[in-house]
C-alpha cells in the first residue's frame, strides 16, 4: 500500500487533478484553510486519476460534518469574519479558543531544540527548514544536541548552517538531551521538536500564539505525516499516528481531576512542543528515567505535561502549528517503536504512582489496559478491526516489560548520575 499526501487549500480553486495520483493506492487531501489544517479526506483511487470534481465530492462527503456543524472552531465564518482592529497585525491571536485571554504586543526569544542521535541526513532536512522560519516580530535561537558525540556524525552536518549551536550530550537518552538543551537555551519559550521533523513557514508564530495568554505555559501541535509509501507508515497512522486531531483544545483542571488517570498524551508529544521556560523551575526537567534511549523507551513527554497539568496551568492544542513527520520506513522500526511506546505507558503510570502517589494509575494498569486489549484482539479475531495480530502481540510485550524496565532505569540512573540527582524535583533545576 502506498499513499499520495496533498494539501488543499479550501480558499482557492481546486486543482484540476491530483498529479501523479495514478501512482498511488490511495489519496490522502488534506484540506486546509489559509493555511490552517482543518481535516483529511481518504480517497482509495486504486492507481487511478482524481478529478477535481470527484475530490470536491470527496471532500464535501467526509468534511460536511466538520466544516458545517460548528464543531469545528476554525469553520469558514470564523475565517471570513473581519478580524478585531487590536489583532490587525497578529490574526493568528484571533484564531485562538474563545476561552483564551490573548495579551496583545507580547514578543518572545524562542530556543528551538532539535536533538539527535545519529541521523545526519534527518537533522540537515530538519535544519533546512528551521532556518527558513518567519519569526515576525520575535526572535529564535537553534540549539542542536548530540547525543552520540563520538561518531562524528553530527558536528560537521551543524556546520554547515550558520548560527546554530552545538551541544554534545554523551549520557545516551532522548531526557539527558533534552535537559542539556534545556540548560543551553536562552529564550523564555523553549521548543523541543524531533530530528525526523520537517516545519512549516508559519510554524513559529503559530505555536507561540497561545503563549499570549500567560496562564497557557505548554503548547503542543499537530503531527501529520511527512510519507505514507511503506506498509510501516500506514500502519503507524492507522495506529493513531502523532497527530491529536484538527481541532484546538484547552487543557486545564478539569481534565486533570477525573477519576481515570490522566491521559496526557492527548497533548501530542516532543515532536512538536513548545513550553514556557519559567514552568520548568516548577514542575522539575524532563524525567531522565524515562524516554528514548533508556530502558522505559518513552514517557518523558506525557510526564511533563501531567506535572505541568497538576500545578493548576493550562495547556493548548494548537492544530494550526502543524509539522511533517517522517514515520519508521520499516516493519522492523515500527514494531520496535510500539514496543517502546508501550514500555513508556507503563513506565509513566509508574512514575505518576510512585512520585505523585496518583491512585488512579491502579485501575489503569489492572483493569483498563487489559480490558481494552481482550476487547481489541476479539474485534480482530471476529473480523470487526483489521490491524496485525502480531503488532498486538509486540504491544502486550511491552506492556509486560514496563515494569522491569522502570526499575532497571532508575537503576542505571543512580549508577551513573548518583542517588537523587533526578532533574524531576525542582530543587534540582539548573536553568
Amino acid at each position: 500500500m502506498s499513499t499520495k499526501i496533498v494539501t488543499v487549500e479550501l480558499s482557492k480553486p481546486l486543482p484540476n487533478t491530483i498529479e501523479g495520483a495514478e501512482n498511488y493506492d490511495s489519496v490522502w487531501a488534506i484540506a486546509m484553510r489559509e493555511g490552517v489544517p482543518l481535516g483529511v479526506t481518504v480517497i482509495d483511487n486504486g492507481h487511478m486519476p482524481v478529478s477535481q470534481e470527484f475530490l470536491r465530492s470527496e471532500i464535501v462527503r467526509q468534511m460536511n460534518w466538520t466544516l458545517t456543524s460548528g464543531k469545528d472552531f476554525r469553520d469558514k465564518a470564523q475565517f471570513e469574519k473581519p478580524l478585531p482592529p487590536e489583532f490587525a497585525e497578529e490574526p493568528e491571536l484571533a484564531r485562538l479558543l474563545p476561552t483564551l485571554k490573548p495579551i496583545v504586543g507580547q514578543t518572545h526569544f524562542l530556543s528551538i531544540i532539535v536533538c539527535t542521535y545519529d541521523r545526519p541526513d534527518d537533522l540537515r532536512r530538519c535544519l533546512q527548514n528551521l532556518i527558513k522560519l518567519e519569526a515576525g516580530k520575535h526572535r529564535f535561537e537553534l540549539i542542536v544536541v548530540d547525543n552520540h558525540p563520538s561518531s562524528g556524525k553530527i558536528a560537521p552536518i551543524v556546520k554547515e548552517f550558520t548560527g546554530v549551536r552545538y551541544e554534545p550530550e554523551p549520557r545516551q537518552g532522548v531526557s539527558y538531551a533534552r535537559n542539556k538543551g534545556l540548560r543551553a537555551s536562552r529564550g523564555d519559550i523553549v521548543a523541543v521538536v524531533d530530528d525526523d521533523v520537517v516545519v512549516t513557514s508559519g510554524w513559529l508564530r503559530r505555536i507561540l500564539a497561545p503563549f499570549s495568554d500567560e496562564r497557557v505555559m505548554c503548547v503542543s501541535g499537530l503531527v501529520l505525516p511527512l510519507e505514507l509509501e511503506s506498509d510501516s507508515q500506514e500502519m503507524f497512522e492507522k495506529y493513531g499516528g502523532l497527530g491529536r486531531g484538527y481541532v484546538p483544545r484547552v487543557f486545564g483542571s478539569e481534565f486533570f481531576n477525573t477519576k481515570h488517570v490522566v491521559q496526557s498524551w492527548e497533548l501530542g508529544g516532543t515532536a512538536n512542543v513548545a513550553i514556557r521556560k519559567s514552568v520548568i523551575r516548577e514542575t522539575g526537567m524532563f524525567d531522565e528515567t524515562l524516554g528514548t534511549g533508556s530502558p522505559t523507551g518513552e514517557g518523558e513527554a506525557i510526564y511533563m505535561f501531567y506535572r505541568i497539568l497538576k500545578l493548576g496551568h493550562l495547556c493548548y492544542y494548537e492544530p494550526a502549528a502543524y509539522v511533517w513527520h517522517k514515520h519508521r520506513n520499516s516493519m522492523k522500526a515500527l514494531r520496535k517503536q510500539l514496543y517502546g511506546y508501550l514500555k513508556g505507558q507503563v513506565s509513566y503510570q509508574l512514575r505518576c504512582l510512585i512520585s505523585d502517589r496518583d491512585k488512579r494509575v491502579y485501575h489503569k494498569l489492572f483493569y483498563d489496559l487489559p480490558l481494552w486489549y481482550a476487547k481489541r484482539i476479539y474485534r480482530i479475531l471476529r473480523g470487526r478491526e483489521k490491524y496485525p495480530m502480531q503488532l498486538v502481540m509486540v504491544e502486550m510485550a511491552g506492556l509486560a516489560m514496563g515494569a522491569p524496565a522502570f526499575i532497571k532505569s532508575n537503576r542505571m540512573h543512580r549508577e551513573l548520575n548518583g542517588a537523587g540527582t533526578n532533574p524531576i524535583r525542582p530543587e534540582l533545576v539548573d536553568i
